[in-house]
């Protein structure tokens, strides 16, 4: 699968992104680095489709993004992971993670399964992967953040999309338990071959887990480089607070 952008995304008192042309192939592990409000968000929207950039396009696998189905086709091949999880509180850990399947289902098939849940054992083997099987039929609304996080994970490997789009998916947890689910996501994305694209503020998760390291600021690409190319006095600059934009 290949993700190519190219053009920009403004919001009514700022341009969230200007200028930004990029092609990712398939397989990559891809990290956006960025202060807050540096459009990582807004890049990772455009590219799964949640919102339309005003200029440019979107192209996967050489096909237009707008030209895709949003059920079952753009389902197939593009995943998000965004940092409000979007999980229901008061459904089952079961429920939530079936959610996944909504683009192959439709909307009647997701109710039915309410009642009568369908292909049970794929939320079985997607939480086994993800060390929680034994929370399946828990409320979600007494797991734990990190756990929560691992619910929404496993909804996405039951979509089996192409390419997984992750929005700061460690930026609730501790140290400890953000390297443990970050080196949990890129082993699914190797072992399974997706692409996955991530934006985080973690440079030492950067350099661990990624091969590639694209900086925002204010809205504008700021390198594109190998990850061992990405020098110190690059996040620096990148992060640097004189000159930053204000959010809002």
């Amino acid at each position: 699968m290949t993700n190519s952008t190219n053009g920009h995304r403004p919001y009514p008192r700022s341009v969230a992104l200007v200028r930004i042309s990029l092609e990712i192939r398939s397989g990559e592990r891809v990290a956006i680095l960025g202060p807050s409000g540096s459009g990582k968000t807004t890049l990772l929207h455009i590219m799964g489709g949640v919102i339309q950039p005003d200029q440019g396009s979107i192209l996967i696998n050489d096909r237009p993004l707008g030209s895709l189905r949003p059920g079952r086709e753009l389902a197939s091949l593009v995943g998000i992971i965004h940092q409000q999880f979007d999980l229901v509180p008061h459904l089952s850990v079961m429920h939530n993670v079936m959610a996944g399947r909504l683009g192959q289902w439709g909307t009647l098939g997701c109710l039915f399964s309410l009642v009568s849940p369908r292909e049970r054992h794929l939320a079985v083997d997607a939480l086994g992967k993800l060390g929680i099987a034994d929370k399946l039929y828990e409320r979600t609304s007494r797991l734990s953040g990190g756990e929560q996080q691992r619910v929404a994970m496993a909804r996405l490997l039951v979509q089996t999309p192409k390419a997984i789009l992750a929005d700061e998916p460690v930026a609730s947890l501790d140290p400890a338990r953000a390297e443990d689910l970050m080196c949990l996501l890129t082993d699914i994305a190797r072992e399974s071959g997706k692409t996955l694209v991530t934006s985080l503020h973690s440079t030492q998760l950067v350099r661990t887990y990624f091969s590639r390291a694209i900086g925002l600021r204010n809205g504008e690409l700021q390198f594109d480089l190998p990850v061992d190319a990405v020098t110190d006095n690059m996040l620096d600059a990148l992060y640097n607070i004189a000159g930053l934009r204000v959010e809002g």
